[in-house]
């Protein structure tokens, strides 16, 4: 089957000189024997610089994603996954959302060993889902613990997985679960990076936001969040009225006031306005943490900490015994006995 990929790849470019036959090529094939096979010719057609027929094209993928051989698009999940993206970025052009969001489902599901694998199209997923402003059905791919990311045969970058935590917390500030919210941004601004995206930037901006909203105040980043991030965000964590009017937008500082004054008076954020300089000072909650509902959650908070634990002994053991693994262990090990001068000599 890697063989027959490998084939079906390379024949992109002859598939491309022969596009007027593509749909008969089409007729041909069986979808569940086939499936590599149709796959390579969608996603030529999706390639080409302009689609004549979208609405044919459209259907013929949206049939092949809910009827092809999950265990063979797996040999090819690369290529399955730029299938998603040309649909999403076509449908995204046409401000057609809606129409994509059952597709991207049924394609996720077809890629993932497992529900707690994160794929690019959970991206795409969550991008659809917003402009179509049509949350809940993103809600069974963000309310799982991601645990692992399909590779895709190398084609899984790094934007694909900052945009699903972007867009996630975009989708959980939009249901108002702001707890959920403020760990999705968190994810995607704590992200190992040797400089800032415009995504990380976006996803700090909201996280100051949401942050107050649910705790009163800007939460700080975690310890392991990077040097880079933290030295470039310093700017944003003191916050006018005037800041705050110009960053969400608003027609100025009076506006902000009012906002701020309303989410103080129904207990959504604790804090005092200086009306001298307009500068907003939040507070700590005032909650004790000493009741019984408090507890149960720091239980439960407790039980996740082990399971955590044993996945991360899990996937310790899993690389402890990878070949690749082993085999360079065992090359930085041949490498330093190699520099130690012998007690011969």
């Amino acid at each position: 089957m890697t063989q027959l990929c490998e084939l079906i790849n390379k024949s992109g470019e002859l598939l491309a000189k022969n596009l007027s036959h593509l749909d008969t090529v089409l007729g041909a094939l069986d979808v569940q024997e086939h499936s590599l096979g149709v796959l390579a010719v969608l996603f030529v057609k999706f390639s080409m610089p302009s689609v004549p027929d979208f609405e044919t094209l459209f259907s013929q993928v949206q049939l092949f994603i809910s009827t092809c051989n999950g265990e063979h698009i797996r040999y090819a999940t690369d290529t399955f996954a730029g299938l998603c993206h040309q649909l999403t970025n076509a449908l995204v052009e046409r401000k057609q959302p809606l129409r994509g969001i059952g597709i991207l489902k049924q394609a996720i599901d077809k890629m993932q060993m497992n529900t707690n694998q994160l794929t690019s199209v959970h991206a795409d997923l969550c991008q659809l889902c917003l402009l179509a402003k049509c949350f809940k059905p993103a809600l069974p791919y963000l309310d799982v613990d991601m645990v692992d990311i399909c590779k895709e045969n190398g084609a899984y970058e790094a934007k694909h997985f900052l945009c699903y935590y972007y867009y996630g917390g975009m989708v959980y500030t939009g249901l108002k679960n702001f707890e959920r919210a403020l760990y999705f941004y968190e994810q995607a601004i704590a992200t190992p990076a040797m400089a800032v995206s415009h995504i990380m930037l976006e996803a700090y901006k909201k996280y100051i936001l949401v942050s107050l909203i649910l705790l009163g105040k800007v939460q700080q980043l975690p310890k392991y969040t990077s040097q880079i991030v933290g030295r470039f965000i310093k700017t944003f964590l003191t916050l006018s009225l005037q800041d705050m009017a110009s960053r969400v937008q608003l027609s100025g500082p009076q506006e902000a006031e009012k906002y701020v004054l309303h989410m103080i008076e129904d207990g959504e954020i604790f804090a005092s306005i200086n009306q001298k300089d307009g500068m907003v000072s939040f507070h700590d909650n005032p909650e004790k943490y000493n009741n019984p509902a408090m507890l149960h959650n720091i239980d439960q908070e407790m039980l996740r900490c082990i399971e955590l634990d044993e996945r991360l002994r899990a996937m310790d053991q899993e690389i402890t015994v990878n070949p690749q693994f082993v085999q360079k262990s065992m090359g930085s090990q041949e490498d330093d006995s190699g520099n130690k001068p012998s007690s011969y000599s």
